[in-house]
């Protein structure tokens, strides 16, 4: 929407009202400062008097209604509260971000995937050789998350940990509001 100076649209309604057979005799420079409006003041509307000359004015004000703003306050307070304690949530989320294993630095392999996140880059980087010893529980990461490699797991495991995680965060201060807004 295009905003316009006020003397323009004045202009304009002026000439709407006339093309339509309406004649009116109105100072343009006293509306335009009667349509001046003050803080307390949401918009005017000038009503012309037909056959006479001028106009009725008419301003609006806006109520002076607080509105209860206890649930974002309440949301707000819950979230600082929560949020001192489980910032895991964010750094699971950035951790398990899908990266372009070339822009890493990674070779894309037959049979691999061309992703893959900061979690599982950092642990091949800085614990090559962190894997799983030969067992039952090896065997079960190899056929869940395709890798025996303890960073690779967590960090294909990482998506849904985050999300977990936020469930519970949304829980948590959703809960911590409804008690603070119902005085339990």
């Amino acid at each position: 929407m295009n905003e316009l100076p006020l003397s323009m649209i004045i202009n304009f309604g002026i000439k709407k009202l006339e093309k339509s057979g309406l004649k009116i005799e109105i100072k343009k420079s006293s509306l335009i400062n009667n349509f001046s409006l003050s803080k307390n003041e949401c918009g005017a509307i000038a009503i012309p008097k037909p056959g006479r000359v001028g106009y009725e004015l008419l301003k609006f004000s806006t109520p002076d209604i607080a509105l209860p703003d206890t649930t974002l306050d309440s949301l707000w307070s819950c979230a600082k509260e929560h949020y001192g304690i489980t910032a895991l949530t964010a750094v699971t989320g950035v951790g398990g971000i899908p990266i372009s294993k070339l822009t890493l630095g990674h070779g894309v392999w037959l049979g691999t995937g061309k992703k893959t996140n900061l979690i599982s880059h950092y642990g091949l980087k800085f614990f090559p050789m962190a894997k799983l010893p030969p067992s039952t529980i090896a065997q079960m990461a190899k056929s869940t998350f395709g890798t025996i490699r303890i960073f690779g797991i967590v960090g294909r495991a990482s998506p849904y940990v985050a999300l977990g995680l936020a469930v519970y965060d949304v829980v948590s201060i959703g809960l911590c509001a409804y008690k603070e807004k119902n005085g339990r």
